[in-house]
């Protein structure tokens, strides 16, 4: 049970990278919110690695592309910006990185060479299965942006 636990939790930060694209992070958001408040905790993410029912082998390889994924994404900030990131995990905030335009721009291309990996990993039955996720997730989000007062 451990083991597929072990092998669930980055997958879940795999696919949440993936999904990182498709929602970008709203303005009306309070970042001191706690992360489980703003709809960014671990049980989303493992709610929905359970729907879409990955094999051990899927697990495994969105795992690499991940770890791959976060090193390349590490490489482009800055060691201050790093810092930040330790900072606002720690205290479960959203971190201020201050990007420049072009950190901005590789991360993005980084994101999407990521999303693009992970989908070749899944079947075409996963495909249908998370895009349907996002789509939920993406009105989800409409509604609670429409629902907060500016």
């Amino acid at each position: 049970m451990n083991n597929k636990f072990a092998l669930l939790v980055p997958g879940a930060i795999a696919l949440a990278l993936s999904l990182a694209p498709m929602l970008p992070i709203s303005a009306q958001q309070n970042p001191n919110a706690p992360m489980q408040q703003r709809g960014q905790g671990r049980g989303s993410h493992d709610k929905i690695m359970e729907q879409l029912n990955l094999t051990d082998a899927q697990k495994a390889q969105l795992k690499k592309i991940h770890e791959e994924t976060r090193a390349k994404m590490d490489a482009v900030l800055t060691a201050d910006q790093k810092a930040e990131m330790q900072r606002a995990r720690q205290e479960r905030r959203k971190p201020n990185l201050n990007l420049t335009e072009a950190q901005k721009a590789q991360m993005k291309t980084i994101r999407e060479e990521a999303k693009r990996r992970m989908d070749a990993v899944l079947t075409a039955e996963q495909k249908q299965k998370l895009d349907e996720l996002r789509q939920q997730h993406k009105q989800q989000r409409g509604q609670q942006g429409q629902m907060s007062p500016q």
